[in-house]
Formats: structure tokens, C-alpha cells, sequence
């Protein structure tokens, strides 16, 4: 099965190749010619064989490749549990414009049905995803058909052996060969398949567009926060600051006493706003974050809890600034939905570092009193 999904491609181009160079090689002006001739027409033969090839090959994709990966896909879910779905382009709808054109997404068509023709050949041929099953057409062929057809050359070849005189024990030993080799050879379709088989382009673009979308989401959420936090809370403050500072340089003359309450008042709200600028300031980038790492913030984000945290940390070293960021931001609005929704006394966490991977857990109860103390 193996071979017959995988030869089309590499007998197609075998075939092709030689008889094309036969055809070619009439184009020769015979050995009487110059050398210089001789040489053009050999490139020439040469080029024109590759061509050939190249185009048998394309139309042979064109037509194969897509359903020849599906039974691939299904084999080796069958074979080997490998789940390789994947996506095809959808044929797009068409539209009758205004100006009795029909749009197709890419360009107008006079008719109806040319539109819909277009569209199913753009949906066949122009897929990134049927270019990956090429790729893996003409990959498979050069790996996957030779392995699979190997254990059948084997038998063939021995049953001819043993047909020859003198050469019955070699055929016999060829024939045993194939016949051991036979259930491994198909397993090379493992390695290829989850390298070939998988989605392609589609998928990967796809994700990226899905991980974008996730980041601005996060970053339009991240801006609307500081920008609440700026208007509800400082901006307030320092407006009502002027004001209060407007109202001593009018009393200073007439009233000093209610002037100096003024800006003692006025000095007051000047530290609360300098506090939630800080605050707003270091949920944005904490200083401990990047001076001292994100053990220590993750610590001092202890300190600051409404509920006894215990930290055990594992980590040697720093991670790379956005994965710290990404962790502690993380940890933090675990520790706040702790405080708010959880009704406990006390939390913990672990901190880890272990096969490329850095992560914060809660740790695994254990008999007996924590073994980690408050920092």
C-alpha cells in the first residue's frame, strides 16, 4: 500500500526522463559534428528532458497529490495513532456586482460559471496546503516508496535465484530477508509523515493570526487599565491638588491658618497620588521584577498578599524578560482571585525550572506542616 501511494510521482518522472531522452537524443547532429555543436545540442536535449519531467510531474501533483495524502493520513492514524488533519481552502462564493461582473475574491469574470470555474481551480491548485502535499509526494517518493518496495525487490529477486541453478541457497536466503524485512519496512512512514503530513501553511498562519489577535487583545486591555487607573485615581487627585493650591494663594493674605490646612491637605493628596502612581507604575514594569529577578518579585507579591503566601522556589538564574513578566502577571492575579473568591488563610507556590520550562504551581500537599516558611 505503501509503495502504491508513494510511486506515482518518482514512475512518473523515471518514465518520463527516459523516454524523453530517447526522444531527445535524435536531435543530435551524429559524432561528424563540431565539438562546440556537439555540446549545444547535448544541453539543449538535456534542458529539454528536464522540462518534460518538471511538467509531468506538476500534472501528476495536480491531479494525485491531494487524495493520495488523504489515504496517507489515514494509514498512519490507522498504523501508527498519528492524528495529521488537516484544512483545505473552501471554494469561495461568488458576487454579482453592480456592474454585472461577477467577483470571486480575487478578480471579476463576465459569467456566473466562469466565476464558480475559477474559483474551484483557485481552491484546487492555489492552496498552500495541496503545495505541502506535493512536498510530501515528492519527499515519500525518494524515502518511503524505495524502503517499501525493498522487502518485494528482495522476494522477487530471490524467487529468481532460486530458479537458477546452483543459486537455490542464495534465493532461499533473499526470499527469508524480504520476508523478515516486510513487517518494519512500513514503519518509515512515521518519521516522514510527522514531518510531511501535518498541516502546513495554513494551520501555522492561522496560529500566528490567532496569537496576534490574543496580544492585542491583551494589549488593548492593558491600556484601558492604566488609562482607568490614570483618570479615576491620580488625575483626580492632582486636579483636585490645583485646586486646593488655587484656594491657599486666594487665602494667604486674608486667612493664613485656613491657607497652611489647605496645604497641609494639599501635601497629603500629593503623597496618595505619588502612591497610586507607583502602584499604577509597577503593575506596569515592577522595579523588583526587573532588578532582582522574578523569584524576588514573586516574593514581595507575598508580602503585599491579603492572605499568608508560602514561596518555594527551584530556579537557578533568570528567565528572559517577557516570560518572567508573563509568569508574575500570572501569579499575581492568582494570588488576587485567592484573596477575593478563595476564602482561605493561606496559599503556596512553586516555583520551577525543568526541561526548558519555567513554571508556577501550586505545590502537592503533603502530611504534616508545609515545609516552607514565610518570606
Amino acid at each position: 500500500m505503501l509503495a502504491a501511494l508513494t510511486a506515482p510521482l518518482p514512475v512518473t518522472g523515471v518514465t518520463v526522463g527516459i523516454f524523453g531522452s530517447r526522444f531527445a537524443r535524435g536531435w543530435t547532429h551524429g559524432p561528424s559534428a563540431p565539438l562546440a555543436l556537439r555540446i549545444l545540442a547535448y544541453a539543449g536535449e538535456a534542458l529539454a528532458v528536464i522540462v518534460w519531467v518538471a511538467a509531468a510531474l506538476w500534472m501528476v501533483h495536480a491531479l494525485t497529490s491531494r487524495p493520495l495524502s488523504g489515504v496517507a493520513r489515514r494509514c498512519a492514524r490507522r498504523w501508527l495513532g498519528l492524528d495529521l488533519a488537516v484544512e483545505y481552502a473552501p471554494v469561495a462564493p461568488v458576487t454579482r456586482m453592480s456592474t454585472g461582473f461577477w467577483w470571486d475574491g480575487k478578480e471579476y469574470h463576465g459569467s456566473q460559471r466562469e466565476a464558480r470555474r475559477r474559483t474551484r481551480m483557485n481552491a484546487r491548485f492555489h492552496d498552500p496546503q495541496v503545495s505541502w502535499d506535493g512536498l510530501w509526494a515528492l519527499a515519500a517518493g525518494v524515502t518511503v516508496c524505495p524502503v517499501a518496495l525493498l522487502p518485494w525487490l528482495g522476494i522477487a529477486g530471490g524467487a529468481v535465484l532460486a530458479a537458477t541453478p546452483g543459486l537455490a541457497w542464495y534465493g532461499a536466503a533473499a526470499v527469508v530477508a524480504g520476508l523478515a524485512a516486510a513487517p518494519f519496512a512500513w514503519r518509515v512512514l512515521g518519521p516522514v509523515a510527522r514531518r510531511l503530513l501535518g498541516p502546513g501553511q495554513r494551520r501555522r498562519v492561522a496560529e500566528l493570526e490567532a496569537i496576534r489577535a490574543d496580544m492585542t487583545q491583551t494589549q488593548a486591555a492593558e491600556l484601558e487599565r492604566i488609562e482607568r487607573g490614570l483618570h479615576d485615581g491620580a488625575q483626580s487627585r492632582l486636579v483636585a491638588l490645583g485646586l486646593s493650591m488655587q484656594a491657599a494663594e486666594r487665602l494667604l493674605e486674608s486667612d493664613p491658618a485656613t491657607a497652611r490646612e489647605i496645604l497641609a491637605e494639599a501635601r497629603a493628596a500629593s503623597v496618595a497620588a505619588l502612591a497610586e502612581l507607583r502602584s499604577l507604575v509597577r503593575g506596569i514594569n515592577p522595579p523588583v521584577l526587573a532588578e532582582r529577578g522574578l523569584v524576588e518579585a514573586v516574593r514581595a507579591l507575598a508580602l503585599d498578599a491579603a492572605v499568608e503566601v508560602d514561596v518555594r522556589s527551584t530556579v537557578a538564574g533568570r528567565a528572559e524578560r517577557p516570560v518572567e513578566a508573563a509568569v508574575y502577571f500570572a501569579v499575581a492575579e492568582l494570588l488576587t482571585n485567592v484573596a477575593k473568591h478563595a476564602r482561605a488563610r493561606r496559599a503556596a507556590v512553586d516555583l520551577a525550572h525543568a526541561g526548558g520550562t519555567l513554571t508556577a504551581a501550586r505545590p502537592r500537599r503533603r502530611r504534616g506542616p508545609p515545609p516552607w516558611t514565610r518570606p
